[in-house]
């Protein structure tokens, strides 16, 4: 219809301009008859054949009208298959594309954390990654701005990943004559003799007796809590520990965070300060 009045508006200021410059450029009192109707007739022609491209043009637009109600009836057909197949609609396809830009928001916000913070929430990494594979089973997940989108989060995740790796615990090498009070001890290590038990629960598969050990092996010294670990602090016991929210939320747990620790806790009522606790998912 817009074409249709453009088109209109082309020939009509044709028309006005024929009749300004007819005007202007005969003389009706020298004009014979003849060459009058000849004048009229050529202009009449020149009408004709602007009314004809007019009525070529409507054709066109038909058309591509028909053809374009063909594409919106398929692609209104491939939805329906769609949300067929997904057991939803457009509400659910909406709710599904809210869910993956919140968890795009979510592993960009783990991505801006320092090494170290991502280091100690790794298990939140696991738990982003093991979200986008769940989402990644929907039949929406098929559609082209969605498959970006995806991709998109999946980048970011992966990058997160990446830069919590670079927060590798640092080591230290035992020499002749080391015992964990004097390393933990040491300036550049917890400057703190007390923290011996945070190097020997970090270190349990090399160390099985915290009162024996031996020159040349290396220990990871910590200094952020690793994913799906506690760092005890003074006052602190079992059941109070279960029941914080990022442990089991439950104080009457305690017993599952004893069988994940019970080699490093000879008493299940005692608990060190220092102690690297393994939380058991």
């Amino acid at each position: 219809m817009k074409i249709k009045t453009t088109l209109m508006v082309i020939v009509l200021s044709a028309l006005l301009a024929f009749s300004t410059v007819f005007a202007q450029s005969y003389n009706y009192e020298e004009m014979t008859q003849e060459q009058y109707n000849a004048y009229l007739a050529e202009w009449q022609g020149r009408l004709d054949a602007a009314q004809k491209g007019i009525d070529q043009e409507n054709a066109t637009i038909e058309q591509l009208k028909k053809e374009l109600d063909d594409v919106q009836g398929q692609i209104d057909q491939t939805w329906d298959e769609l949300y067929k197949v997904a057991s939803s609609d457009k509400a659910g396809y909406d709710a599904y594309g809210s869910s993956l830009n919140q968890l795009k928001s979510d592993a960009t916000a783990v991505m801006n954390m320092s090494p170290e913070e991502i280091y100690s929430k790794m298990n939140e990494v696991d738990q982003l990654q093991a979200k986008l594979d769940e989402l990644k089973k929907n039949p929406f997940a098929a559609t082209a701005d969605n498959a970006q989108l995806i991709n998109s989060i999946q980048s970011v995740i992966d990058q997160a990943r990446e830069k919590g790796k670079t927060a590798v615990p640092p080591s230290y090498t035992v020499m002749r004559g080391d015992y964990l009070w004097k390393i933990a001890a040491k300036d550049d290590i917890y400057g703190d003799a007390y923290a011996w038990m945070r190097i020997y629960t970090s270190n349990r598969d090399q160390i099985k007796n915290p009162d024996l050990i031996f020159p040349n092996q290396v220990f990871t010294i910590p200094r952020q809590v690793g994913p799906n670990e506690h760092l005890v602090v003074k006052g602190e016991f079992l059941s109070k520990i279960a029941g914080y929210s990022d442990v089991y939320g439950s104080p009457f747990k305690w017993q599952k965070l004893y069988e994940a620790n019970k080699s490093i806790i000879s008493d299940p009522n005692v608990v060190y300060p220092y102690t690297v606790l393994k939380i058991a998912r």
